[in-house]
């Protein structure tokens, strides 16, 4: 139908007057409200033009849309039938309606005494009847309104009103999961960045020292002076500690971006802490102290859990203790509890010294990230205030706790438990198996490397195994030589000039040579979990992160090459699901507000849409039930209640025909019973 647009300002009308929205600081929080959504001047989106024309449907009328009203108008963001114009808010309906608390419904305007001159009705679209429903945020600002209207007089039925009333809230709730995605797509494209930064800053600086640590252990195999082969040593251990403040800051991001991620592997507990002890004995030795474990008198049950962060726990309050203590002794102690018949085990370790200890005021801080016991502390001792944050974390992601005993001056004790599920998968403890010398000699590997030092490194290892190597300076000579001959295995560094590591090996894979399903060995400076876990997609056969020790370069070119057979892996154990989460909304779901505003919502909600569903299909209305169980599914799904939206599909396949009426009260009773669950936790997660 065509139009006017209205181009008069809202002086002109002088029977209209705007009432005041209860105050100018709440209208200005209402305004704050809208603009934080996004939403004004927006193009069109399916979820809320299906709204609208849901409302002209159910509500009997030929036209309806959905606005939100700003300073000074009322901007339409879906509509259909008439081809309603932006509105200037003091000539707006839906101006009106925002200062509601439920529905507003002018059934004759002509003879209204606040709109009986407005535009809308005088001239097109010849406006007489008008519902609208506010659409109100979980802070209860109303920004906008739901409405229906035609051009002759009309009256709302008690399940219309009701259905208009429901629209309004679906179209809050989409509003909501709207922001949600754009919150989520905006924070994962900073993680991503962020990401992308570390692999970048992980890549130039790993690089470099896998050069300096490698060719210094090389060096330390050869005959040197003693005073050269201390300052030799100083470099290695200068150097580890550096790349250790690396791992640290590398660790630390990735817990608070959520990558963190844990192993699910048959392990002994007893042979991890002791061979984690025995790796720190030089170090305790080399200051005169006594480092000791302590185990149960009965054997602790093999165990399904992730070996490698209990070793990096351990490692840092090992190392922590032998570092802050002088004279004496460190001790590493396991307790273990278990309940008959009982499939966990229940572990707690203990790292005591005799040590410098701390009071209880600096005991509160150093659980902090970047944060130590006294501004002396890093200047003494070195360090970056990170690795005591980073064990609380990965302990509390585990489900474990963390906390310290000490006096000034008489040690400190740490404690720490994490629960464990026992395996009887005795015959897949072996973590890294043992490699006998004197495998590789003969072997043929092509080296694709452009960094000479590393060059250096690599090409030295392999010589002394007794390796023929060819070695690319790039990734076009590597597809040069692999093109030509075969050979038993080939590493390949990610990062190369001309064509990188990845390119090389799509086209080896991909194209007839004579090393198209040859061992690929990735290496790579890069330590972000997201991408080196992707090169097996990309036809790696494994990968090494540099900067790597000559034993794990051995054991990786042995056991891909067949000289010794691979270890098994076993397959990670499935976790129960939640009964509802907030995962989907990213990083959304660790911001503590936003979360308790949808709690509310569910509360305040979903138990009366609950009991509506009920009423409409004792009454055998199956348009208010299909409506009410679409906009229910839509809600559960969001927290993926996985039980309760399999209920809401049930009941929507049985309304397409007739069926059994307890089928109906059995799933309204199985929601009403998860929702009544659900509603409670949320009622005491905002209460506490």
């Amino acid at each position: 139908m065509e139009t006017s647009t209205l181009t008069r300002t809202p002086a002109t009308f002088s029977s209209f007057r705007l009432p005041s929205y209860k105050s100018h600081e709440r209208e200005q929080e209402r305004l704050a409200e809208l603009l934080a959504y996004g939403i004004l001047d927006s193009d069109t989106e399916p979820a809320f033009d299906d709204i609208v024309r849901q409302a002209a449907e159910l509500c009997g009328v030929p036209s309806a849309c959905l606005s939100f009203i700003d300073e000074n108008r009322q901007w339409v963001k879906a509509k259909t039938g008439v081809l309603l114009p932006e509105l200037h808010r003091a000539a707006s309906f839906c101006g009106q309606t925002i200062q509601m608390d439920g529905l507003f419904m002018v059934e004759d305007a002509t003879v209204h005494p606040l709109f009986r001159h407005n535009p809308l009705v005088e001239q097109r679209p010849k406006v007489r009847f008008y519902a609208g429903y506010p659409i109100v945020t979980p802070n209860g600002h109303a920004i906008g309104a739901l409405c229906v209207f035609d051009s002759r007089p009309r009256h709302l039925t008690g399940p219309q009103q009701i259905f208009l009333q429901l629209l309004a809230q679906q179209a809050m709730q989409a509003l909501e999961v709207r922001r949600a995605q754009q919150a989520c797509t905006a924070a994962e494209e900073a993680a991503k960045n962020q990401q992308a930064f570390l692999a970048n800053m992980s890549h130039e600086i790993r690089t470099p020292m896998n050069g300096i640590l490698g060719l210094s252990r090389l060096m330390r195999k050869g005959y040197l002076p003693d005073p050269q082969q201390e300052q030799l040593d100083i470099i290695i251990s200068t150097a580890e500690n550096l790349l250790s403040v690396i791992n640290d800051i590398l660790d630390f991001t990735k817990i608070e971006l959520g990558k963190i991620d844990f192993e699910v592997l048959p392990f002994d507990v007893t042979t991890t802490v002791r061979d984690t002890a025995r790796s720190l004995e030089v170090l305790a030795r080399e200051k005169g102290l006594s480092l000791r474990t302590r185990f149960p008198d009965s054997a602790i049950p093999p165990v399904l859990g992730d070996p490698f962060r209990l070793r990096q726990v351990l490692l840092n309050l090992v190392t922590n203790a032998i570092k802050f203590t002088n004279t004496g002794q460190v001790e590493v102690a396991v307790e273990a509890y278990q309940e008959p018949d009982e499939p966990l085990v229940q572990l707690t370790f203990s790292v005591t010294d005799t040590g410098i200890g701390i009071s209880f005021e600096q005991s509160e801080k150093i659980f902090r990230a970047f944060r130590q016991a006294t501004s002396s502390t890093s200047r003494v001792y070195g360090g970056t205030g990170l690795g005591l944050s980073i064990c609380k974390s990965l302990l509390e992601l585990q489900g474990g706790r963390i906390w310290l005993e000490s006096r000034p001056g008489e040690g400190s004790c740490f404690h720490f438990t994490l629960t464990y599920p026992v395996t009887d998968e005795a015959s897949l403890l072996s973590a890294v198996p043992m490699l006998e010398p004197g495998l590789l000699p003969g072997l043929h590997v092509l080296l694709a490397e452009d960094n000479s030092v590393n060059k250096l490194l690599a090409t030295s290892m392999l010589h002394s195994w007794d390796v023929v190597v060819d070695v690319a300076h790039d990734g076009e000579e590597a597809l040069e030589l692999a093109s030509t001959k075969p050979y038993d295995l080939i590493l390949m560094d990610i990062q190369m000039p001309r064509l990188t590591g990845i390119e090389a090996v799509a086209y080896l894979r991909n194209t007839p040579n004579p090393n198209r399903h040859a061992p690929i060995i990735a290496l790579t400076a890069n330590a972000m979990r997201e991408e080196v876990e992707s090169y097996p997609q990309q036809g790696f056969t494994a990968y090494l992160t540099k900067p790597y020790h000559e034993a794990d370069l051995y054991r990786l070119v042995a056991t891909h090459s067949g000289r010794t057979a691979p270890s098994a892996t076993p397959a990670p154990t499935p976790t129960t699901a939640p009964a509802y989460n907030f995962s989907q909304l990213g990083r959304l779901a660790h911001d503590a507000e936003f979360i308790r505003k949808m709690q509310q919502l569910f509360v305040d909600t979903v138990p009366a849409q609950l009991q509506q569903l009920r009423e409409a299909l004792s009454q055998a209305n199956s348009k208010a039930a299909a409506l009410l169980t679409h906009s229910l599914k839509s809600t559960y799904g969001s927290l993926q209640m996985e039980e309760a939206t399999q209920c809401l599909k049930q009941l929507e396949k049985s309304l397409r025909s007739p069926t059994d009426a307890n089928l109906h009260s059995s799933l309204l009773n199985m929601l009403s019973a998860i929702t009544e669950r659900t509603a409670g936790a949320f009622t005491r997660q905002l209460q506490g």
